[in-house]
């Protein structure tokens, strides 16, 4: 590992322990956007919907940007929406008034709908299966096929985090969604996916939850355990229901316009510090999801509901959404290639990283 790497993963490490788990607050984000300091380097911009603090920013972006240094590559990361909301940062890639951008799967499946099949619910069951799966011949096939339709090239796909649903209320059935008015992301797979629990989907915009849960306009929010500590939601919903209901990751996108103007060198340093990054991500990603719900169970922060009954949820998936979208057989496919350990077909597996080195001595 290299020290410059090493360093970018304490950093990031240091910046979400001090910002206290589920009690983070806001950090300088002056150092993500600031001018170069080498006036000759290529200026690469990205931007996010993210805070500083969550770790595809503390531990993805800044590793990425660190990596990118020595190739006269300045990575300008703009996090927290700054530049707009998911979908319209996928369509300023599409355009070519972005470099790169940062988007869970959904919003691709405007452009090409197979692509939604990487936010299906009960895909995968946990981080390794959704980075594994993410690298393996069915989805690395699927994006080249966007890429040559599209001209949108997804280059990396980063550990998101199980999402779970936030209430007043305990949520471990199907019933249990009945009458909730629930947040979702603006797109059609999750408004879908929540009608087929029984849920009400109501659209809104991640910066705009926090007053939405406060004010009672919604009555809960589903996401993974990082989103919601560090938008403080447990602040203002009394209970998380462990559904994991999506184990959900964010994709690197940009244009092959864009990477076919870099030259071969630039285009390998920006795969290598993905990948690079997309470790860095999933470890702080792990350790964060573990050390949050740590805190909040001996703080007793939140009320966490962990018997979940998941197979009754699953079997509603399998019978009524699933075979509603366009990608049932890829998704299949996928489900396929983890139950027989295919082998992976681009990047690093984690176990073959110094970053998670720690593993073999447990």
């Amino acid at each position: 590992m290299t020290r410059r790497r090493v360093t970018a993963l304490a950093a990031g490490l240091s910046a979400l322990m001090l910002s206290g788990c589920g009690l983070m607050e806001p950090v300088d984000i002056s150092g993500f956007a600031e001018e170069a300091a080498d006036p000759d380097a290529k200026v690469v911009r990205l931007a996010n919907v993210y805070e500083p603090s969550h770790p595809a920013n503390a531990c993805g972006t800044a590793t990425l940007k660190e990596e990118l240094a020595p190739h006269g590559i300045d990575l300008k990361v703009y996090p927290s929406a700054q530049l707009g909301s998911e979908a319209e940062t996928v369509e300023q890639v599409a355009t070519g008034a972005l470099d790169i951008g940062m988007s869970t799967g959904a919003f691709f499946a405007v452009w090409y709908p197979d692509s939604g099949v990487v936010d299906g619910a009960f895909l995968v069951e946990n981080g390794r299966e959704y980075d594994r799966a993410m690298r393996g011949p069915a989805l690395t096939q699927m994006y080249e096929d966007m890429k040559e339709e599209t001209g949108l090239d997804v280059f990396s796909s980063w550990y998101y985090g199980a999402r779970n649903v936030t209430a007043n209320k305990p949520v471990r059935t199907p019933e249990d969604f009945k009458g909730l008015k629930i947040r979702t992301p603006d797109a059609p797979l999750y408004l879908q996916m929540i009608r087929t629990f029984g849920g009400t989907a109501t659209p809104m915009a991640l910066s705009e939850v926090y007053l939405g849960l406060q004010q009672g306009a919604i009555d809960a929010q589903e996401n993974p355990i990082p989103t919601i500590a560090s938008n403080k939601f447990e602040e203002v919903q009394s209970t998380i229901s462990l559904t994991k209901h999506m184990v959900q990751g964010v994709q690197l996108v940009t244009s092959d316009r864009f990477m076919e103007g870099l030259t071969e060198d630039e285009r390998q340093a920006v795969l290598d510090a993905a990948d690079s990054a997309r470790l860095a991500n999933l470890k702080c990603l792990e350790d964060q999801e573990a050390e949050i719900l740590e805190t909040w169970e001996d703080q007793d922060t939140i009320d966490i509901v962990e018997d979940v009954d998941t197979e009754t949820f699953r079997e509603r998936v399998k019978s009524d959404l699933i075979p509603n979208t366009p990608w049932e057989d890829l998704y299949l496919d996928v489900q396929e290639e983890i139950e027989n350990d295919v082998p992976t077909v681009v990047g690093t597996d984690p176990e073959d990283s110094e970053l998670f080195a720690d593993e073999e001595e447990q």
